[in-house]
């Protein structure tokens, strides 16, 4: 029969990238990307030892396609069109979070984003509208959010 339960993994662990990366190459399958150059960045900072954060306690993962290929690495690239960051602790319950049929999930997100960046914790530097014409990007948080334990 049908496995019902996938395996989960650590928030930005280099085995939860690879998923993201198995989404969203699955998600872009049916997408002609030739002419699509952008990359995609989300930095976490105070990130637990074990994820081996940087010398500034950061890590990350990124999405970039260029010449017609889709790309997702662990790391934090040199240049980005949009970058996020924000503290690793904070955006994990987000990262589990499923937001289909959730309205109140949702909202609560929203406010907790709000927060974040009113703060300063949550910085988004570049395009906002770097992903905007990806349409099989807008799946991909619930789709990674059930695989992140």
């Amino acid at each position: 029969g049908e496995r019902v339960t996938k395996t989960k993994y650590e928030f930005s662990s280099q085995a939860w990238v690879d998923c993201a990366h198995e989404i969203l190459i699955e998600a872009a399958n049916d997408t002609d990307l030739s002419g699509i150059e952008v990359t995609f960045s989300e930095v976490f900072t105070d990130a637990p030892k074990h994820l081996d954060p940087d010398d500034k306690g950061r890590i990350g993962w990124y999405m970039t396609i260029k010449d017609g290929q889709l790309s997702v690495k662990k790391g934090i690239p040199d240049h980005a069109d949009l970058r996020i960051t924000t503290d690793y602790e904070l955006t994990v319950p987000l990262g589990r979070t499923v937001f289909e049929d959730n309205p109140e999930a949702v909202e609560e997100a929203g406010k907790v984003v709000a927060d974040l960046m009113e703060r300063g914790i949550m910085i988004r530097e570049g395009n906002e509208e770097a992903l905007s014409n990806l349409t099989f990007f807008e799946g991909f948080h619930d789709k990674i959010a059930k695989r992140t334990a």
